[in-house]
């Protein structure tokens, strides 16, 4: 009776210790499972200071980061940087390896097919590069509206094939030249055998390197926007990035302490000390949102 007894009571505690290994693991799995999905992650290509880049340490930095940073405390969510590059972001969010891209997309009609875009929360300017002498022989200055500066006789244009260097002018009726380097096409303007390119915020830069050849023309009026992306149906959390998003541009949000960090690092980066993080969150008066 007391073997009977003994084999019972371990029989018990065997099933005891073997239910307490399983509440255990299953406890574990919990937890490992509310850890994934209280960490959001982001994904961004870190090439690109002051937006996204690293520090000396090899941690990411920049605007991009800070805002993904700030995004997590509005969310109450870690925060995974995932450091992709470009070409690759769209394919990170299909894949599942990043929850939302913050890495300055542009909206674009052949993106949406893919993902589906925040609300904008920054964006670029179509700024044209013009060679000096043509711009004071003809009088050019940023009050000359787009219609009137892409028709004036004589004018050549010169453009980076597949960019809005040759699509913006060609969408005024204007004839581009297109060339397949930048490079070519910013000496053509600089030697005076050209007298306009179109292109990005990086105009800006282009005027800097060459002040005496050339001038900026301010005047049009497309701009391209740069959402978060999320993948194909996540509605729940694209919800959640337009309503952070909001909070971003309200007095005492993310933008309004962000100036003062950033205002220096966007004015070097533009070349152009007038200019610091309103250029880039806002869109120009009066413009028209490319797509």
């Amino acid at each position: 009776m007391r073997k009977r007894i003994a084999m019972i009571l371990a029989a018990v505690l065997l099933i005891g210790s073997l239910g307490g290994c399983a509440s255990s693991k299953s406890s574990s799995e919990n937890e490992e499972g509310s850890s994934s999905k209280d960490t959001l992650k982001v994904a961004m290509d870190l090439k690109f200071p002051p937006f996204s880049g690293t520090d000396e340490n090899g941690e990411p930095e920049g605007l991009e980061v800070d805002i993904a940073y700030a995004l997590g405390e509005y969310l109450d969510r870690d925060i995974e940087i995932i450091n992709t590059d470009f070409s690759m972001l769209i394919t990170a969010l299909e894949t599942g390896e990043a929850d939302v891209v913050i890495s300055d997309m542009a909206v674009k009609e052949e993106r949406k097919e893919k993902v589906d875009f925040s609300d904008p929360y920054r964006y670029g300017r179509t700024l044209a590069l013009v060679n000096k002498d043509f711009a004071q022989e003809n009088n050019i200055t940023n009050d000359m509206s787009p219609e009137e500066f892409f028709s004036i006789e004589g004018e050549r244009i010169v453009g980076l094939s597949g960019t809005i260097s040759v699509s913006v002018p060609q969408s005024y009726g204007a004839q581009v030249e297109e060339v397949t380097e930048i490079a070519s096409a910013l000496m053509e303007i600089n030697q005076n055998t050209a007298d306009v390119l179109v292109g990005a915020n990086t105009i800006l830069g282009d005027h800097a390197a060459n002040p005496d050849t050339t001038i900026v023309y301010e005047g049009i009026k497309e701009y391209s926007q740069s959402a978060m992306a999320v993948k194909k149906g996540n509605t729940e959390l694209l919800e959640q990035l337009n309503a952070f998003i909001q909070t971003m541009y309200e007095d005492g949000g993310f933008y309004m302490e962000a100036g003062d960090k950033y205002d220096d690092a966007i004015g070097e980066y533009l070349q152009d000390d007038s200019k610091g993080l309103e250029y880039l969150i806002y869109p120009p008066k009066g413009g028209t949102p490319e797509v």
